[in-house]
Order: structure tokens, then sequence, then C-alpha cells
């Protein structure tokens, strides 16, 4: 038995009251460009997902040599200060 012909056998045995979001289901899926891709396309649409990534994450890399964090030498300092800063404490 085949796919379409085990899918077809489980939706004879469905009621009428599911068919509604059944058929929702299987127009989104007819529409996704994605579900009439060959596996050339689909591998061609991941090896390029891939790289934009990758790009993504080096441009990330990179940035973070340029600008490393800001973080103070004596953070909690600063943090106390920060705190009487905004809520008027006094230190």
């Amino acid at each position: 038995m085949t796919l379409k012909e085990e899918a077809y056998a489980i939706i004879d045995k469905l009621p009428d009251k599911v068919m509604g979001d059944i058929l929702k289901d299987l127009q989104r899926k007819a529409d996704d460009p994605i579900t009439w891709e060959t596996p050339e396309q689909e591998a061609a649409r991941k090896a390029k997902e891939r790289e934009k990534s990758m790009q993504a994450f080096l441009w990330m890399e990179e940035m973070k040599k340029k600008s490393p964090l800001l973080i103070p030498e004596n953070y909690e300092e600063a943090y106390a200060d920060a705190l009487a800063e905004k809520y008027g404490l006094a230190k």
C-alpha cells in the first residue's frame, strides 16, 4: 500500500467534522513552495541557508574582536553606583 492509499484509507474513516481542518492543512502544504522542491533544490536551499548562517556567525565573531565587552574592573562598585543612582540609595 502506498502512502497516498494509506492516507485515503485514514481519511475515509474520519468523521466529517474534522475534514475542514484536514483540508486547511492540506491546502497550506500544497501552497508551500518547499513542498514542490526537488531533492537537488532542497539541498541547494539548505546549503544557502547554512552559508548565510555561517556568514552571520563570522560577522558576530569579528564584531566581538573589534568591540570587546566593556566590563569595568570593579564591577561590584559600578553596580552599587548604578543602584544608588537609580533608586536614590545611600552608599
